[in-house]
């Protein structure tokens, strides 16, 4: 497929905006290190090696070299720069040499673990052991199994939500408290993963982890090693740290001695709103190259993910054995998923399109061509998802997205390429999350017959302490705990996924009895899966028949429609918060005409009806339920922070600005600070901020959260860097020759200079007659002035 790559960016019918190649680069080599002659695994590794005299990359070498000095280790290398070499030859020395010892590999997703076991797997074999030495536990295996192959396996393959909701609650059987004894080393793959909800319950959990490892061990000297693997963290050291608690040495990309393939980059520009035509046409050319390589395109929506596939497959039965091109995404069940990751790996795929649940380490040697739908979201994803391409020789990656794509953030694509990757973020102070822990914990140590209390030499988050008192039985637990405390009803660890935080999962089904198709979560559910609206899964679409919940079981049912039909949803969002009680850390900034401030926020969303999109009919739930009652709203509500900020100006309590100034400002938002862009919610109308300006609903005013459940605080930057984010939002729009927007930025950005930091003591007061009082240009709507 690269002839046909290469033949489409220099034909006229695709826009090239901007186009560099990433040279080659030679390997850089260092001697085996001999303590891993010790066992068979140096033997294994100079027969392996033998095309370069038996050395390895110098990477490799210095990260062995400081695992054997009992070091905590963290692999911050570049993507197919064998990390995963590091690890597993250090497993099987200890392994080998330690004969009572267990390893524990973390691998964020399912997909990833399965791939990686054929490696494991391989490399057993060829050390002459038995395919039971290395074992794997997943949500695909089933629980009697388990047991087994914790008993029989030294080297332990699993899902971080397994360790969670399955082996930490069976910490009374003998065979799980043996395993958890004898564990001397954890490895943590891709652990760049292991941030926002999903990285921040991980660090919860490993603490419990080691917390139950020293119960059980009696001996605190006898000490853990850490090892983890990454290509996209911007500080390693500190983020695993936070992250584990504990001290970490890094090799990092100064000791890279890996080989580069040579790639070449490209932005194929196209008018807004035209990006997935594009892509069509894109697959289409490559399908039709009849050449060896395949594809994978990137696509951050699970909807679009699912559309794109259905138009994009060449052969009219659609299916797991026979299409062209296939889907992926997160909620598949385990048939389906392994089918398609079957295909991937034999070749017979010729195109693959995915969420980010294939952007991990994953190694697919036929992808060629990728092929990345918008701008991705973090650096992070850019990094690793490039990385997929030309692992095996030269390969292509293109960039579909409109052409002020780039320049309108600021940067070419080139310096968005060289620019560091975001820091990875933690926040261990969601109360919300702490408590969740804490109610695992006391089971866990129910189950260990282990004191109820925080165990000491354990670096718990601040305030963990005291919400550990709140989930014991007994503790004294606040009232606004009481509905997350319903979640984990008996089984905490069921209750509290580590992929959200005091959210509903829902399984979609045909039929009650049925088994399911997938999964999704509430957030998801509101956005894809409504009542009467149209589901996508497998490039297949189903109409929504209704949502079933009670204290029963939760399920969305489901039946096949016209691939065809596609609808929309319409969402409401209502914000509740104020800026006097609610601030959050005394960040608010305030005068006669205005302020900004970081507080608690009440968050409801809630979906209200649907619009086809063959007829662009809307279609409202109140209407709907009169003649099926199950094609009713549905609402989400949450606890969170954010960021509000109002104006008393006419100018800015116009509807369509303000819309567009918060839209603008979190797409600039979440490009500067990785954070993704679903994660975000905003509003610009009903917001009642009961202390601005004596009124309940505030005309004047835009609100900007987290979407999380007790929020990560990831909505502080906006706060800190307000003037910032507003000097983006005015260069990006002069770049678009937008003067509107431009101008709504300057404008706001005159009036943000004006506030000051008020005393926390004091209650915030505005003039009612401040309108009355603004000049006659801040009257004016935006269009009315001249740039």
């Amino acid at each position: 497929m690269l002839d046909a790559a290469e033949k489409m960016l220099v034909n006229d019918n695709f826009t090239v905006v901007e186009r560099f190649e990433l040279p080659e680069r030679p390997a850089h080599y260092a001697p085996i290190p001999q303590f891993l002659f010790d066992s068979k695994v140096g033997s294994y590794l100079k027969r392996n090696f033998n095309d370069h005299d038996g050395k390895l990359w110098f990477h490799q070498t210095a990260a062995l070299e400081a695992l054997s000095r009992g070091e905590n280790v963290v692999v911050s290398t570049s993507t197919a720069s064998g990390k995963s070499m590091i690890f597993r030859a250090m497993a099987f020395h200890k392994a080998l040499l330690e004969k009572q010892s267990r390893i524990l590999v973390f691998y964020p997703l399912r997909a990833l673990a399965a791939d990686q076991m054929r490696g494991w797997e391989l490399m057993a074999k060829e050390l002459g052991l038995p395919i039971s030495f290395v074992g794997k536990i997943d949500g695909s295996v089933l629980l009697d199994d388990r047991v087994n192959i914790l008993r029989t396996s030294r080297i332990i393959v699993m899902t971080p939500d397994v360790c969670h909701a399955w082996m930490m609650y069976r910490l009374a059987l003998p065979m799980v408290r043996r395993f958890v004894q004898s564990l001397s080393t954890i490895i943590m793959d891709e652990a760049h993963t292991l941030e926002g909800v999903f990285g921040s319950n991980f660090a919860f959990l490993i603490r419990r982890l080691v917390a139950a490892r020293t119960y059980l061990i009696k001996n605190t000297q006898d000490k853990l090693q850490l090892v983890a693997a990454t290509a996209t963290i911007r500080d390693p050291a500190a983020h695993m740290k936070l992250l584990t608690g504990m001290p970490f040495t890094v090799i990092d990309h100064e000791q890279d001695g890996s080989p580069m393939h040579c790639r070449v980059v490209a932005h194929v520009g196209c008018p807004e709103g035209e990006e997935l035509a594009v892509a069509k046409e894109i697959h289409s050319r490559l399908l039709q190259s009849q050449q060896e390589g395949s594809f994978i395109t990137f696509l951050d929506s699970r909807k679009g993910v699912e559309a794109l596939a259905m138009a994009s497959g060449t052969k009219q039965e659609m299916g797991l054995n026979t299409a062209d091109v296939l889907p992926y995404r997160a909620g598949y069940d385990i048939v389906d998923r392994l089918g398609i990751e079957e295909r991937l790996q034999t070749g017979s795929l010729k195109g693959i399109i995915s969420t980010s649940a294939l952007e991990l380490g994953i190694d697919l040697p036929h992808l060629q061509i990728g092929i990345n739908i918008g701008v991705p979201n973090t650096r992070k994803s850019y990094r690793q998802r490039l990385g997929r391409i030309g692992r095996n020789g030269p390969g292509y990656f293109l960039v579909v997205a409109t052409p002020p794509a780039f320049v309108g953030f600021g940067t070419s694509f080139h310096e968005y390429h060289n620019l560091p990757v975001e820091l990875s973020h933690l926040y261990l102070d969601n109360r919300f999350m702490q408590f969740a822990h804490g109610r695992c914990l006391v089971t866990e140590q129910e189950s260990l017959s282990a004191p109820l209390r925080a165990p000491k030499g354990i670096e718990w988050p601040d305030g963990f302490n005291d919400l550990y008192g709140a989930a014991r039985p007994g503790g004294n637990r606040p009232t606004e705990f009481e509905a997350i405390a319903s979640l984990g009803g008996d089984n905490p660890h069921h209750g509290y996924p580590l992929r959200n935080v005091g959210e509903l999962s829902y399984k979609i089904k045909i039929h009650r009895d049925a088994s399911s198709i997938g999964d999704l979560n509430q957030i998801q559910a509101l956005r894809e899966c409504y009542p009467g609206g149209t589901y996508l899964h497998l490039a297949r679409a189903y109409e929504v028949k209704g949502w079933v919940t009670n204290s029963f079981e939760t399920y969305i049912r489901v039946a096949m429609t016209s691939p065809q039909k596609r609808t929309s949803p319409r969402i409401r969002t209502w914000v509740n918060t104020g800026i006097s009680s609610t601030v959050q850390d005394r960040n608010i900034l305030a005068g006669d005409h205005g302020f900004l401030a970081e507080s608690m926020m009440k968050i409801t969303q809630r979906v209200v009806g649907y619009t086809d999109q063959r007829s662009g009919i809307y279609h409202d739930y109140r209407e709907l339920q009169k003649r099926d009652p199950n094609l009713r709203a549905q609402t989400r509500n949450f606890r969170t922070t954010g960021v509000v900020f109002g104006l008393d100006y006419m100018w800015f309590k116009d509807s369509n600005i303000k819309r567009r100034f918060v839209n603008k400002l979190r797409d600039v938002f979440v490009r500067e600070y990785s954070v993704a862009t679903q994660d975000i919610g905003i509003a610009w109308s009903k917001i009642a901020v009961p202390q601005w300006n004596k009124s309940r609903i505030s005309g004047g005013c835009v609100a900007i959260f987290d979407e999380t459940y007790g929020s990560l605080r990831l909505t502080e930057h906006i706060f800190r860097d307000f003037k910032h984010l507003l000097d983006r939002i005015a260069s990006g729009a002069r770049a678009d020759d937008d003067e509107e927007l431009q101008d709504v930025a300057c404008r706001v950005k005159r009036k943000f200079l004006l506030l000051r930091s008020m005393p926390f003591s004091k209650s915030f007061r505005t003039r009612p007659q401040a309108t009355s009082k603004c000049s006659r240009q801040d009257r004016q709507s935006p269009i009315e002035r001249p740039g």
